[in-house]
């Protein structure tokens, strides 16, 4: 088998084979190196997933989608997004190019994308949009077991002793909780899947996740909706709207208050998020949809918030309006076409 592929160890990019159960079958010179080994005999054998993934089984999920699975579900090449982690823990973006071979094995040719500011930009976009939706979804599994508890509880005492104000309450903090849990959940969504979205349910669904935030803020957030609708993604238009509106508290100070606005135009939906807080100075407004970008008055985040609004936006032929003076805040509004 190393003979068979020796015509890659010269090759600037890393090559691995991988079998149809995870074990590494060969490995070219940079794909050591760049993991950081000292010999092929340290990584041959083993299983790609603790080799590149420190992990105890095999890569799953929207992040990490695994090659070898997508590979076997569609019969041909696939090219994915990962993060690999060298031997001493270091963590690299990488691309992966992986092609079928006979026997059930496939070969990886694997490039570093660190330095590719465009294709770096689209791997952080998705593992922040992927993470928040994992988050989400995290949160609630977790919340959904005690909640179904403390239900089955709530029955057998309104059996025991009757109904009462006291149960009334606790009947619905419950319901309140699982509202917001399946408010959650709409966040995991795939992308790629498009429903009929009611936007004026989901910025106030957005609204009610955040108003705890905005009020350990300081922040009022106050509202004027009208009925739009959008053939799109739940995740994608969630995910914008929670963006924006989060953004704005962060700008907001102390007593102030955020505005925001919904309309459904002739040809377009309108969603417009004021704020009365720091504001962005003049030279920093052609910077702020760059991904990581963070201005002069960007106290939290990580800079991606609004490359990530900017992106799903264009993907639906819309456009942002800015308009902001510092120390006077800023009016984001976001047009996109309905057809």
């Amino acid at each position: 088998m190393m003979e068979e592929f020796s015509v890659f160890d010269k090759l600037r990019e890393q090559v691995v084979v991988i079998d149809q159960n995870y074990q590494i079958v060969y490995a070219n010179n940079r794909y050591v190196e760049e993991n950081g080994y000292r010999s092929k005999e340290e990584v041959i054998g083993k299983p790609c997933y603790l080799i590149s993934h420190k992990r105890d089984i095999p890569c799953d999920g929207e992040c990490h989608p695994c090659p070898l699975k997508e590979i076997a579900k569609t019969k041909s090449a696939v090219n994915v997004v990962h993060t690999h982690y060298t031997h001493d823990n270091k963590e690299t973006p990488v691309e992966i190019y992986a092609f079928p071979l006979e026997g059930g094995k496939i070969l990886q040719i694997i490039k570093n994308i660190k330095h590719d500011k465009e294709k770096f930009y689209l791997f952080s976009l998705s593992q922040k949009l992927s993470s928040i939706g994992f988050l989400a979804l995290g949160v609630a599994h977790q919340v959904n077991t005690p909640l179904a508890s403390i239900s089955l509880a709530v029955e057998e005492l309104e059996k025991k002793y009757g109904n009462c104000e006291e149960i009334e309450i606790i009947k619905n903090a419950v319901k309140t909780c699982k509202d917001i849990v399946n408010k959650l959940l709409l966040f995991t969504r795939k992308r790629e899947g498009t429903d009929m979205v009611d936007v004026k349910k989901a910025v106030e669904d957005v609204i009610d996740i955040l108003r705890v935030y905005a009020k350990e803020k300081g922040v009022i957030i106050e509202k004027n909706l009208s009925d739009a609708y959008l053939i799109g993604s739940q995740a994608d238009i969630r995910h914008m709207i929670l963006n924006l509106i989060l953004n704005a508290i962060q700008a907001s100070k102390k007593g102030g208050k955020v505005e925001v606005f919904l309309k459904q135009e002739e040809n377009e939906i309108v969603f417009t998020v004021k704020d009365y807080g720091l504001g962005i100075y003049p030279e920093e407004m052609d910077k702020i949809f760059i991904p990581f970008y963070q201005g002069r008055n960007k106290k939290e985040g990580s800079g991606l918030g609004l490359a990530i609004v900017n992106e799903i936006v264009r993907g639906y032929g819309g456009y942002i309006k800015v308009n902001s003076s510092p120390g006077k805040g800023s009016i984001f509004e976001v047009r996109i076409p309905l057809s």
